[in-house]
């Protein structure tokens, strides 16, 4: 084993240890309890995506208890599995001081390097789509018809976890179109059965979606009609803006550049085809979408795994050559973004003071012991009563967060007061709530208007003072919680109310 190989497994390692030292302790993010709920109703698939992560957290869960480490746990451990292949299969294509690079800018990417902590559905995306690159490697360079085979699993696996992982079938058609060497494939059976075994991860969905009245369907038909009212090209700038902030500025402009002047910077052929393989399939479906509508921030996640491969090449070649400025900078910026990220609560320690609503995704995990104990007192006052209590929100965030975080970890209700439909139609039954007080929590005043709503189905609804919950460093609160307490549900018809999906 060589010295750089020594000093990965070494990086790896201390990052793990952090993570699990760190995930421990960190509180929840709303989708983390939201995935976690998921593994407590295991499926073949949910309103919103694919059933990996669940499966992945009812793991952890199994193995550390219903705790933040039970469901980081596997994240955790696909993190630096995948950070490994990733390795390999950078130093098979351009050598073991690139890889070493390759690594280092996936571990200080900022949004990759919070993803590889949390537990999302990206996390066993990733680790497939890495394991996928890793086979796709060996199969092309050992000429291993066999490993074919083991690709068409892991994209099979990475589909059930994220649809996002078809896009690997356009990478490996496109790499094999642009290699001569690799044309040779295309006139056999083996990327056709590979691809054949990779669409069996599309049947956890095909089979819920028709169990389900097509709700998966449905919400992805909503989510790529977005704000496609607004003009041509609007939110093309939030895609380049938050691609900086995923991968950091410097790291992000210098991929763009490298992209433009890939022939000169990658002169090896093969390696060349293999980062615009997948890269530009998934970019292009990216930029597409964000001329149209939004775009979320992850989605290009596994791109990265791909366009970053030149920039490694070009600071590794800088940094030998003595020319650090520009890999030194990068670094820098990204390590100081990274600290920001997993240590919010750092600039009220310095005495700093920064205004609240840019971070608000940074506090998401801040203070759930104070706002889940005024939530368990209030459901107190409802039993002193005499009253049967049951808890609910018109949102998924608000009843996962309260799931997993109120006294016994109960189930929570979902209440669709004028908003869309989420996995929460499918938990809850409106019929058993009938005769009970529900303690209706929201983390926006109102919202969607549906206190009105609850006025009509309940005998009494009674808001509470609202918490605005402040963190020292932050200029306002960073959190607001709104607790109604509603006396005596009539039971409704929640079609009745419900806003799209």
């Amino acid at each position: 084993m060589t010295r750089t190989t020594r000093s990965a497994l070494l990086l790896i390692g201390v990052l793990t240890l952090f993570r699990l030292f760190y995930g421990a302790q960190l509180g929840l993010a709303w989708d983390e309890a939201y995935y976690w709920q998921w593994s407590r109703h295991l499926d073949l698939s949910y309103y919103d995506q694919g059933p990996g992560i669940a499966y992945c957290i009812k793991l952890g869960t199994l193995l550390a208890g219903h705790t933040h480490l039970g469901v980081r746990l596997m994240p955790i451990v696909f993190a630096a599995l995948g950070a490994w292949l990733t390795f390999l299969t950078t130093r098979r294509w351009l050598g073991e001081a690139v890889a070493w690079w390759m690594l280092v800018l996936l571990s200080l990417a900022p949004l990759y390097a919070a993803g590889s902590l949390l537990a999302t559905y990206d996390s066993p995306l990733v680790v497939c789509w890495a394991l996928a690159l890793w086979l796709l490697t060996k199969a092309l360079q050992e000429n291993k018809p066999a490993l074919w085979y083991a690709v068409g699993v892991s994209v099979a696996l990475g589909i059930a976890s994220k649809l996002t992982m078809l896009m690997v079938a356009p990478g490996v058609l496109l790499l094999l179109a642009l290699v001569p060497d690799y044309r040779k494939w295309l006139k056999t059976p083996h990327p056709y059965l590979a691809f054949g075994i990779a669409l069996l991860g599309v049947l956890p969905y095909v089979l819920w979606d028709r169990q389900h009245e097509q709700m998966f369907s449905l919400h992805i038909q909503t989510l790529s009609r977005r704000h496609t009212d607004a003009a041509f090209g609007r939110w093309f700038g939030d895609f380049l803006a938050g691609q900086a902030l995923f991968v950091g500025l410097i790291a992000w402009l210098t991929e763009l550049w490298c992209l433009v002047r890939l022939k000169a910077i990658l002169r090896d052929e093969k390696s060349r085809a293999f980062v615009l393989a997948f890269t530009l399939p998934l970019l292009a479906v990216c930029i597409w979408t964000s001329l149209r509508s939004k775009l979320e921030i992850n989605w290009p996640t596994t791109m990265h795994l791909a366009s970053l491969l030149p920039v490694a090449v070009l600071f590794e070649r800088l940094w030998r050559d003595g020319k650090k400025a520009l890999p030194g900078a990068s670094m820098v910026l990204n390590v100081f973004l990274c600290l920001l990220a997993f240590f919010p609560g750092a600039p009220g320690k310095l005495g700093l003071t920064l205004p609240a609503a840019p971070f608000t995704k940074l506090n998401e995990p801040y203070g759930w012991p104070e706002l889940m104990a005024q939530t368990a007192a209030a459901g107190e006052t409802l039993k002193a009563e005499g009253r049967e209590v049951a808890y609910a929100s018109v949102t998924y965030r608000v009843n996962s967060a309260m799931a997993f975080y109120l006294p016994g970890q109960p189930q929570t209700n979902g209440l669709y007061f004028n908003v869309r439909w989420d996995n929460y139609r499918l938990w809850t039954d409106e019929k058993a709530l009938i005769g009970k007080s529900i303690v209706l929590v929201n983390d926006v005043d109102d919202e969607k208007e549906s206190l009105p709503v609850a006025r009509k189905y309940f005998a009494s609804v009674e808001p509470r003072k609202p918490i605005l919950l402040t963190r020292p460093g932050y200029t306002g609160p960073v959190k607001h919680w709104y607790i109604t307490l509603c006396r005596d549900f009539k039971g409704y018809d929640p079609s009745a109310h419900r806003k799209g999906y």
